[in-house]
């Protein structure tokens, strides 16, 4: 039980620096040049993922401190206090973030009659980025058809390139167009195609 309140913990952690950095992101694809930690737009964006709770306020500066350990973040002392600024670090991660809530897969009004299958062979040492993959894959809408083999029915050749490059798996990831899948009747039915 222990271990899944770390791994839970960590993960929410995780997300609230993704939250703060995006929005400190955002604040600057605005035109602001920095913003400060406790500005109402910073929380109330906050605010959309997490709610209102009391601590958020602190779980917000614990973010910000995170983020600064890593040099993602500085601090920048203004008339009007303390503001936040990426570094240009931050500011990569913070495009790459953007870029990966940004990707989704259209749907064509009629399925060409083929099938995007993506592989991929991802070293145990690379673990979280497998992990990290099948999580991408899976919101993204493919079905596992085993372990390593992801299929979808419509062109998602852009998500397949923006994942090869942002996680870095070059040749260990494939993509393949196939006329037929053998027994595909249930894939058939998940995405609601007709069925041969």
């Amino acid at each position: 039980m222990e271990v899944e309140k770390k791994v839970k913990t960590r993960a929410r952690r995780h997300r609230m620096q993704n939250i703060v950095l995006g929005s400190v992101y955002a604040a600057t694809a605005v035109g602001m040049a920095a913003v400060a930690p406790n500005s109402l737009q910073l929380l109330r964006h906050v605010e959309k993922y997490f709610g209102q709770r009391e601590k958020l306020g602190r779980r917000i500066s614990q973010a910000v401190t995170r983020l600064h350990a890593k040099g993602l973040v500085v601090r920048i002392k203004t008339a009007k206090g303390v503001s936040l600024k990426l570094t240009e670090k931050g500011n990569r991660l913070a495009e790459a973030l953007e870029a990966r809530e940004s990707t989704h897969l259209g749907k064509p009004k009629r399925w060409d009659g083929k099938w995007r299958i993506v592989i991929f062979d991802v070293w145990e040492r690379r673990r979280g980025v497998r992990d990290q993959l099948r999580t991408m894959l899976k919101k993204a809408g493919f079905v596992k058809i085993q372990n390593s083999v992801w299929a979808y029915p419509y062109d998602c050749e852009e998500l397949f390139t923006f994942l090869r490059i942002d996680l870095r798996l070059g040749k260990g990831m494939l993509y393949i167009v196939a006329e037929e899948i053998e027994h595909d009747e249930k894939l058939r039915r998940h995405f609601e195609l007709p069925v041969a």
